[in-house]
């Protein structure tokens, strides 16, 4: 029971000898040679940026004209067009009329991906895999040849 406790207190007082040196000193930094104290200019870049352009064509406000347009729509009856802000989930099948592939639109971009159903498959059981899931890899973006 002693030996270890003399162990750690011999231990610790030499990690605490050890961080002593370590404080800073008041000596001056070694000679770094013959540097001008003056900061260098720093030349000009190669190549300037144009000026940007006005904003005034930026506005995101309804214009006059704008206004003008929608009053006359308003008055010959066409209504306004309203997208759909609803997600649409279809299902594709096959001649067997088995779920093949499920394609979701979401409200929010209206670009769809698709996902392959995989029942027929047997379920991944692979570490990181979804063992419960029929469903395939969400398909993002999808390349035609």
């Amino acid at each position: 029971m002693i030996k270890p406790f003399l162990f750690t207190a011999a231990l610790c007082a030499s990690m605490g000898l050890a961080a002593a040196p370590a404080a800073p000193s008041d000596e001056l930094p070694p000679y770094a040679g013959d540097v001008s104290p003056t900061q260098a200019q720093v030349p000009p870049p190669a190549r300037t940026l144009p000026p940007k352009a006005e904003s005034e064509g930026m506005q995101i406000a309804p214009s006059e004209a704008d206004l003008e347009k929608a009053r006359a729509d308003r008055e010959k009856g066409i209504v306004p067009k309203v997208h759909n802000n609803r997600t649409t989930i279809e299902a594709v099948r096959d001649q067997n009329n088995r779920v093949t592939e499920y394609v979701v639109t979401p409200g929010s971009t209206q670009i769809p991906y698709s996902m392959q159903n995989q029942a027929e498959r047997p379920i991944d059981t692979t570490p990181g895999g979804n063992s419960k899931s029929t469903l395939g890899t969400p398909k993002f973006i999808e390349f035609g040849w």
